[in-house]
């Protein structure tokens, strides 16, 4: 067998193997991790994605637009850079810090950091300042979360938005400058955040760059043994033309297993590194990294955001209409949870995403639209209230349990963006326990 068929063969293995050995290290680890003082008790993380797993009706509840409750709050709305206005200027940092704890106190369980607008598009070519900017975004927000005794109140989602313009498919980088400029931002954002959010992606290209960003600079880790950037997953978030589909004109069922199998080839990549390491070191060191390649995986869900509600709702029945794609999914739209465990091609269990939406408040966004050329910000709707929000849309989102309501299920990470504030996220949260409860009867 040539040495890359070896390769492939064993992380093939690893992929599929439940051995009895692999079984012995993992506890071997676990044995030493105990001994040596380290917690075994799951962080919020690990406990939000077991939870969501555990059932469809399960939901990590979003925070909605913070750079529009900046604006309420008396930031300036820069057409430039947005509202990074909040990062440059010190005096606006515990005006952020209010808006992030303001969803907190609304029921989110996530809040994002403010760093969407800290891209080259707008003029942060430096790529040491785009990194020293991310990192106050993400400490900000870390602050924000952080409870009196220590603790975490909410996870933190570092925003990757679009480098050029907001949905203009057609303005974004080449793969190699775009992937170099991502990583700025997540090496900024990493020592802060649990979680990475390519948010507002117009197409399949512009989510890749984020990818092969993210699992690039964990390759690095893993040859150098950096112990400072740590590993963290990935969601990535699409926009959606009215139509449901991407900016771009693709499809969401086509984009999914594009961009799942994306994942898993350069995770595959970053692992047949791992693999080869493996054979030179001692048993101890190995049990290590396979704990390492169990336990972590790159993209862990899909989303759809900054966009019409309806246009959600198109594109997640889309999504019901072709079960080709549900084996990708933890639990696929109007699949109840007993049917879900068929949809079982992918090699693991950890191979499959959840779905999440968080639409904005926005009135029809213009394709050519860009945030230079713009003279104000886009009006908002008149019919999206938080009542209208939840009953019209989130609901049927939510709702899995088969009633003939017009009920889809299977999305389970839950918000808005702009335009959508606590209000909203209150209503949500007070809705959304109620619904799981009647789910469960």
């Amino acid at each position: 067998m040539k040495p890359l068929g070896a390769i492939a063969f064993f992380v093939s293995s690893l992929r599929s193997s439940r051995s009895n050995k692999i079984r012995r290290l993992l506890n071997s680890f676990h044995k030493m991790s105990a001994q040596a003082g380290t917690p075994t008790t799951q962080n919020l993380l690990s406990y939000h994605i077991d939870r969501l797993k555990s059932s469809p009706n399960q939901c990590l509840l979003l925070d909605g637009g913070t750079g529009e409750e900046l604006f309420l709050h008396g930031v300036p709305d820069d057409r430039k850079i947005w509202s990074a206005t909040a990062i440059i200027h010190d005096k606006y940092h515990s005006t952020l810090e209010r808006v992030h704890r303001s969803f907190i106190e609304a029921g989110s369980q996530a809040i994002t950091t403010n760093s969407y607008g800290i891209i080259p598009g707008v003029g942060f070519t430096d790529g040491e300042e785009v990194k020293r900017l991310m990192g106050i975004a993400g400490e900000i927000a870390r602050r924000s979360v952080t409870t009196d005794s220590g603790t975490a109140s909410a996870l933190v989602l570092g925003s990757l938005g679009p480098l050029v313009e907001s949905y203009r498919p057609d303005l974004i980088m080449n793969h190699e400058d775009g992937v170099r400029c991502y990583q700025y931002g997540i090496q900024g954002l990493n020592p802060h955040v649990d979680v990475y959010l390519a948010e507002t992606m117009s197409c399949l290209e512009e989510a890749c760059q984020v990818i092969d960003a993210l699992s690039t600079l964990q390759q690095g880790v893993n040859e150098s043994d950096d112990k400072l950037f740590q590993k963290r997953p990935l969601l990535v978030s699409f926009t959606l033309r009215s139509d449901g589909n991407l900016r771009s004109g693709e499809s969401v069922v086509v984009a999914i297993p594009k961009m799942v199998s994306f994942s898993i080839e350069r995770e595959v990549e970053r692992e047949c590194s791992i693999a080869i390491g493996i054979f030179s070191l001692f048993d101890c060191c190995r049990s290590i990294f396979f704990h390492a390649y169990f336990k972590f995986h790159t993209v862990i869900g899909i989303l759809f955001n900054c966009c019409e509600p309806e246009a959600i709702t198109k594109a997640i029945r889309e999504i019901v209409s072709n079960p080709q794609i549900h084996q990708y999914l933890h639990h696929p739209p109007s699949v109840s949870s007993s049917k879900s465990s068929h949809y079982t091609t992918l090699d693991t269990q950890s191979s499959k995403i959840f779905l999440g939406a968080y639409a904005n408040k926005l009135t029809p966004v213009d394709p050519s639209w860009t945030m230079a050329s713009s003279d104000g910000a886009q009006p908002m709707r008149s019919d999206l209230s938080p009542a209208k929000y939840w009953e019209n849309f989130v609901r049927h989102w939510n709702n899995g349990d088969g009633r003939d309501d017009g009920g889809i299920g299977g999305i389970q990470m839950i918000g808005g963006c702009c335009g959508i504030g606590p209000s909203h996220i209150s209503y949500l949260r007070d809705n959304l326990r109620s619904n799981v409860s009647s789910n469960s009867q």
